[in-house]
């Protein structure tokens, strides 16, 4: 059951030093560590970014069953990933199985396995981000970074409030499709087996009352805005400002090290 509850881009409460962190510092480490690994061309370059990860993933105190759920969502793509790689590069020296040479080599297995694990971590960063931090507070570390744009007439805060909408709509979209199909599997119809044609066509059975969904949530959404008094344009306060600790100058610090580090 844990694994059908975690949606990707939910929240998970906490008073972990990782959810304590400034929602700026956590944007600013997560793009420093995800430039380092999509960048690096070595594998001991993903030394660094492997450590970090790991201790904000102990440091977040979620849990490993929470994070082995969250991350067997993308083995498909991590999968895809690996063979695809494996088979299609051939160049280097060939792999021997038991006398035979194989029309594969060992460099491809190399790099079958090094561009794996950049996705895997770089999926982890962003589970990190999104599981430790509010989406409201994903939204205003954003704006603070995207603050520059104002003087090139771009509305900053409208553009930020759209992305938080998103980052909201995308847990609670999952969990409606996943009682569409509970709803539908209890009337006797079932997705998990069969010829794709045919899966394919059951889905499609989901697309309305899926599309039906969708619109009626964003005009309850809509409605619960304007009661609230929103209007576009306007300028909005804010209860609680962001601010620095301790804490946060540490963090930035030594992930700002690492960053130059895997370079080096």
């Amino acid at each position: 059951m844990l694994g059908k509850e975690i949606t990707i881009g939910g929240y998970f409460p906490g008073e972990s030093i990782v959810h304590r962190l400034d929602p700026r510092t956590k944007f600013l480490c997560f793009f420093l560590l995800l430039t380092s690994v999509l960048l690096s061309s070595r594998p001991h370059s993903l030394i660094g970014p492997t450590l970090l990860s790991v201790a904000a993933m102990v440091g977040s105190g979620l849990g490993r069953r929470v994070w082995m759920n969250g991350l067997s969502k993308f083995r498909l793509m991590l999968l895809v990933t690996l063979f695809l790689n494996f088979f299609m590069d051939r160049d280097g020296v060939p792999i021997q199985f038991m006398g035979y040479v194989t029309p594969f080599s060992y460099e491809g297995l190399d790099m079958s396995v090094f561009l794996a694990a950049k996705i895997a971590l770089a999926v982890t960063l962003s589970l990190t981000l999104t599981f430790t931090t509010l989406p409201w507070d994903l939204v205003r570390g954003l704006e603070f970074f995207m603050r520059p744009l104002n003087s090139f007439g771009i509305s900053t805060k409208e553009a930020c409030l759209v992305m938080f909408l998103a980052l909201r709509f995308v847990p609670l979209l999952q969990e409606e499709w996943r009682r569409l199909i509970e709803a539908q599997e209890s009337r006797g119809i079932d997705f998990r087996s069969g010829a794709i044609s045919v899966r394919s066509r059951r889905l499609l059975s989901l697309f309305m009352p899926a599309i039906t969904m969708v619109f009626r949530k964003s005009e309850e959404l809509s409605t619960a805005m304007m009661a609230r008094g929103f209007r576009p344009g306007e300028e909005r306060t804010e209860y609680v400002t962001l601010s620095f600790t301790i804490e946060d100058y540490w963090v930035i610090s030594m992930v700002t090290a690492v960053f130059f580090v895997s370079f080096i």
